[in-house]
């Protein structure tokens, strides 16, 4: 059984493992996913620019352990395995159709993408939701998810969001906005690569 201690704000007695104070909230130390690697928003967006978007297959394969050590229960477990399984095969699917000879048409490219594109969807959506449920056991904190933020910026809301965790969880009742530097980034990347496609279809 954990030794009892007061905490340093109210002198309420917590157990000496806990992470904050059941009567203040007070946070003994900062909330923190130690873990996970490429969390700051401003590596994650350049890296995936200058790889042209192949910077956020490889970021689910470097931190696969690290986010399914975050899981509180079998189901999320299986579900992000199941996930990143389909990931890897888009991707050998992807490199195939670039090593190979056999010409595919404009539209088969942009199906295997649109697939791809919806598998990040769905991973990005799978790991907030594991952290969400880590951050509730551990801190007690239930994180806000903005679900249209995940569809129409999938992965780049996902690094914003781990980027920002730790205030998020000391903060909870402030979320991301639009008018702050990384939701500008985001609405600028967002723009130009709906540009980029636009030029593309017109193009062909």
């Amino acid at each position: 059984m954990p030794e009892q201690v007061k905490c340093p704000f109210c002198e309420n007695f917590v157990d000496s493992d806990a992470e904050r104070c059941s009567m203040c909230g007070a946070f003994f130390t900062e909330p923190q996913l130690k873990e996970i690697k490429f969390k700051d928003f401003g590596i994650f967006l350049a890296l995936q620019l200058l790889t042209f978007g192949l910077f956020a297959i490889l970021w689910f394969f470097i931190n696969f352990r690290a986010i399914n050590n975050l899981t509180v229960n079998e189901r999320d477990s299986l579900k992000f395995k199941w996930l990143a399984v389909l990931l890897g095969i888009s991707l050998l699917a992807y490199i195939s159709y670039i090593l190979s000879d056999i010409e595919f048409s404009h539209r088969m490219a942009c199906v295997v993408l649109l697939i791809q594109h919806l598998i990040g969807i769905a991973l990005s959506y799978r790991t907030l939701k594991i952290i969400q449920r880590y951050t509730l056991k551990k801190y007690g904190e239930n994180l806000d998810l903005n679900p249209y933020y995940i569809i129409i910026f999938s992965v780049l809301y996902m690094s914003h969001f781990i980027d920002t965790y730790t205030k998020r969880v000391m903060n909870s009742h402030t979320y991301f906005s639009f008018k702050s530097p990384q939701g500008i980034a985001l609405i600028t990347v967002f723009a130009v690569l709906a540009a980029l496609a636009g030029i593309y279809f017109h193009l062909n």
